[in-house]
Order: structure tokens, then C-alpha cells, then sequence
């Protein structure tokens, strides 16, 4: 493993000695910088996963190696040894040089500041003008890598490690006397995913689409196409009902008239399932007798898993649309498909807002703004449910127990309140009046009770600014996983320029200001 550089912004001789420019990019990288210099075991953590990473890709190609080799007979009267792969020799070699896991770490920290990941091309046209980075690559003796590299490489950074340098910060924040821990307000907000807003006539599209392109490609995994023709024809003529539905226009105007459309749409979908059923049933078995490399093999069976979950979620968004627009009842919100291509997302609701298709994170924070909590459940998760975990895991990331716990009435539980009481909180401060029910009236009344109300607004200012600032508001990546990920990259990239505000000027409380 690669040692820290000592100096990573010394200036470049350029045709003049060029200095990185004192930007807020610059002081954000070298709050990175610090960190990492003084927590060793994170470049040790990325490089685990780095090597983690590595490992699968080869073990892909000793499979790979090792089935050719049984495929080749040898020849009548020539004696040709055969070809010994150790699939448990997993060492990596010296092949071509890996990106630093140090180089690494940066772009992860990267990519939470600028928010909206490499693949944009607003980042990736700052990163390629950046004169901060091109004095931190060239101290080096580094190019700043490809994008699609970039991307590889820090996801696959493991959420554990993200947390890792989560604790560091924490951990600096407190030995530099900047908060005390003491401290804990929670919220959650919405968060859009990337996904369109779901209606049964787009998604039953998408997903019959979806379903027929994959189908027509599967000569590339040495597997017989769908070839099935009236397929085609019913996704042509759902998917003008569905511009139809969409625009309201034609038949469409009227409430009759889309009803009438969603019926016909509706015997065309059960005609294409009753097609496709057969098809994806003959890949799955094609898939068990196929006879080709094993990497070719593992991706012919995540195709067919695609084509199994792309099939039952059509069968359920028909069911789903026939209830609700049929039979004119309620389908719960457990019940609905709400994306093609995010499977997590859920349907938030908050405080009279406006709803999105998304997730519902929860951040917490302490009293001068350091972010120290970070879940993200599945759907549209109840805050009530969510207290106790978020004060374990902040007590369990800071070492210190709050003396003060302060949320709004969604968070109204007896047992949370009695729990944190019993695990030495002072003042448990549920706001609302779900909250004051549940709250002693002499406590309500107290004086810290009622600072501890006004300072809950603190958390207000945190969501605006991580939103507004840092892309917090909607997420590139899909999946549970990959978004917890994201969120977490952006709440790295928030408390680097919070500990920046701090070092720069101590007494200020403010909260980083977009640039």
C-alpha cells in the first residue's frame, strides 16, 4: 500500500510556479487530505476492497481459463500436458498499475462534493478544468483517470468504509474540541429517486419493452431469441394508448374514454403475458443446459432473473391497474410497482409537500452542525421507528451519550422516550402535540425543554443546505444499496466543509455556503 503523500499541493513547474487556488474545492480537498493522513486504515480499508474487487474479476477469468482448457481434447498421438489453473490462487499480480487506493479516496470525497456523480458531464467538465486537481495529480506524477474507471473503482468502495471515514470525522471533531457530542436533532426528508413518476399505462409499457429487448438479444449469450412477433405488435399499439392516456388527447379527454383505453390495454398486456410466459420459462431451461464460459454464464443468469422479476412485476401492475381502475378500489401502496428500473424506490408523503418517488433518509445532527447519523430505510419508513436505531448508532460512532435529543412529533413513542431516558438522555424533546401528550407537563414547561424545541429548527438549515449544496435531494444511483451509498458520500463531502468552516473560523456556527 502506497504511502500518504507528504505534500500532495506543492506547486507544479508550469511555465510559471502555479499554487492551487485558494477555492472552496481546495480547502475541501485538504480537509480530505488531513483526515486521511491521520487514519492510516482507511487507505488500508479501500485497498481491501479495491483488492476485493480484483479478486472476483479474476476469479471470472481462472473459470473462464479452466473451461477452455476441458474443452480442448488433445490430439491422437500427441502428448499435450494439460493446463493447471489454482482457481484459490487469488494473489494479484503485477499487471498494469492500479489507480491509488489514495487517488481513490479523493475522487470517493469527489463525487460527494460536486453531487451528482462522474458520469455528468457539469462534474466532469469541473474536474477536467480544475487547476486544484491538476496540482494534486501532477505532485504524483498522476493523470487524472477516465471516467468510466473513476466510476468502477469507487463503487466499489464498500458502504463499510464510507462509514469509516464517517468515525474519523467524528472522531476529529470532537478531539479538536469543535462539538461535544452532547447534542442530537433528527429529521428525515424526501429524496427523489432516478426514476419517472409511475402510472400503470407507462409502467406496463416499459416493462413489456424492457421484456421484449431483452428477449430479441439473447443470441449473444448463445440462447435462442423470443422471435415472437405479436409481442412486438401489442407493445406498438399499448404504447400509443399509453401517449393517448398520457396526453389526453383522442378518446382519452373523457373519463370514459381512458377507462376504455386502459381495458383494451389491459387485454392486450394479459395476451402478452400469456405469450411471454412459455418464452421466459424455455430461456430458463436453456440457461441450465448452456454449455459456454463461466462469466458468460453468470451474465446469462442474471438475464434470466431479470426476465423472471420484469415478468411478475407486468403480471402485478396489470392486476394493480385492474383493481384500481376497473373495480375503482384502493390498492395499497406495499402492493404497486412504483419503478421499472429502481425496485426500492417507495411513494413519500411528507408534511403536506410535495410527494416523490424515492426514499426517506434520516440525518442527525449535533449542536454546531456536524452531521452524525445517517439511515436510510426501505420505502416510506415511519419516524417513530426510526429514533432508537438513529441514537445507537450515533452514540456508537461519537463514544458519547447525548444529554439532549430533540425531534419532531412524528417521532412521538413512549417506548423511544422511556428507552432514551434509561440510557441517561436528560431531555427527550418530541415537539408537537403527539409529543407534549407523552411529555410531564413540568418538563414541557421547563427551560430546557422549550431551548431544546427552538433549536430543533437547527436541522431545517442542515437539510436546505445539504439539498441545495451537496445534490442531497435526489440521488443518480438506484437500488437500496447503491443509494445508502451515495447519500453517505454526500454527508462525507458536507462534514469536510463544516470542518473547513471550523478551521478556518472557530467561532462561526454557519453552515457551508454553496460556492
Amino acid at each position: 500500500m502506497r504511502s500518504v503523500p507528504a505534500a500532495p499541493f506543492a506547486p507544479v513547474p508550469l511555465l510559471f510556479l502555479e499554487p492551487p487556488p485558494e477555492s472552496d474545492f481546495f480547502t475541501f480537498l485538504l480537509e480530505a487530505h488531513r483526515l486521511v493522513a491521520e487514519n492510516s486504515a482507511i487507505l488500508a480499508s479501500i485497498d481491501a476492497d479495491l483488492d476485493r474487487h480484483a479478486q472476483g474479476k479474476k476469479a471470472l477469468r481462472i473459470a473462464d481459463a479452466q473451461w477452455q482448457q476441458a474443452q480442448n481434447q488433445s490430439l491422437p498421438m500427441i502428448d499435450c500436458p494439460p493446463l493447471i489453473v489454482e482457481a484459490e490462487s487469488l494473489l494479484l499480480g503485477t499487471g498494469r498499475p492500479r489507480t491509488e487506493a489514495y487517488v481513490v479516496y479523493l475522487f470517493l470525497a469527489g463525487r460527494g462534493f460536486f453531487g451528482s456523480g462522474f458520469k455528468s458531464g457539469e462534474a466532469t467538465t469541473l474536474m477536467l478544468e480544475s487547476v486544484t486537481l491538476r496540482v494534486f495529480l501532477a505532485n504524483q506524477g498522476l493523470r487524472l483517470p477516465g471516467r468510466s474507471t473513476l466510476t468502477e473503482l469507487v463503487n466499489a468502495v464498500g458502504t463499510g468504509t464510507r462509514e469509516k471515514i464517517l468515525d474519523a470525522q467524528l472522531h476529529a471533531v470532537l478531539r479538536e474540541g469543535w462539538d461535544d457530542g452532547k447534542t442530537m436533532i433528527q429529521d428525515s426528508t424526501a429524496v427523489e429517486g432516478n426514476v419517472l413518476w409511475p402510472t400503470d399505462s407507462r409502467l406496463m409499457v416499459d416493462l413489456l419493452a424492457r421484456l421484449w429487448r431483452r428477449g430479441e438479444r439473447l443470441e449473444a449469450f448463445e440462447l435462442p431469441n423470443f422471435g415472437e412477433t405479436r409481442i412486438a405488435k401489442a407493445l406498438g399499439k399499448m404504447s400509443e394508448m399509453d401517449r393517448a392516456i398520457s396526453l389526453g388527447t383522442g378518446q382519452a379527454k373523457k373519463a370514459s374514454g381512458r377507462r376504455y383505453l386502459y381495458k383494451k390495454m389491459l387485454k392486450l398486456a394479459h395476451r402478452a403475458i400469456e405469450l411471454l410466459g412459455p418464452l421466459v420459462g424455455r430461456t430458463e431451461q436453456a440457461v441450465q443446459e448452456l454449455k459456454a464460459l463461466p462469466s458468460l454464464r453468470v451474465r446469462a443468469e442474471r438475464l434470466i432473473t431479470w426476465l423472471q422479476t420484469d415478468l411478475a412485476n407486468l403480471q402485478r401492475v396489470v392486476q394493480c391497474c385492474e383493481a384500481r381502475i376497473l373495480r375503482d378500489e384502493k390498492v395499497p401502496v406495499g402492493q404497486k410497482v412504483l419503478s421499472v428500473s429502481d425496485p426500492d424506490v417507495g411513494f413519500i408523503a411528507k408534511g403536506g409537500r410535495e410527494s416523490v418517488v424515492g426514499y426517506k433518509p434520516q440525518l442527525a445532527r449535533s449542536a454546531n452542525g456536524f452531521i452524525t447519523g445517517l439511515i436510510v430505510p426501505l420505502g416510506n419508513a415511519a419516524d417513530s421507528c426510526q429514533l432508537l436505531p438513529m441514537f445507537e448508532q450515533v452514540v456508537g460512532r461519537t463514544g458519547v451519550t447525548p444529554e439532549t435529543v430533540s425531534v419532531d412529533d412524528g417521532y412521538s413513542s413512549i417506548k423511544g422516550l422511556e428507552t432514551l431516558r434509561g440510557n441517561g438522555v436528560k431531555v427527550v424533546s418530541i415537539s408537537g402535540s403527539k409529543g407534549k401528550k407523552i411529555t410531564p407537563a413540568a418538563d414541557w414547561n421547563s427551560e430546557a425543554y422549550s431551548v431544546a424545541r427552538d433549536n430543533r429548527s437547527a436541522v431545517e438549515s442542515l437539510m436546505f443546505t445539504i439539498k441545495n449544496r451537496f445534490d442531497f435531494g435526489r440521488v443518480a444511483r438506484r437500488g437500496l444499496e447503491n443509494v445508502r451509498a451515495e447519500l453517505l458520500e454526500k454527508v462525507l463531502a458536507y462534514n469536510f466543509c463544516r470542518l473547513a468552516t471550523f478551521r478556518r473560523a472557530p467561532v462561526t456556527q454557519e453552515e457551508p455556503q454553496a460556492a
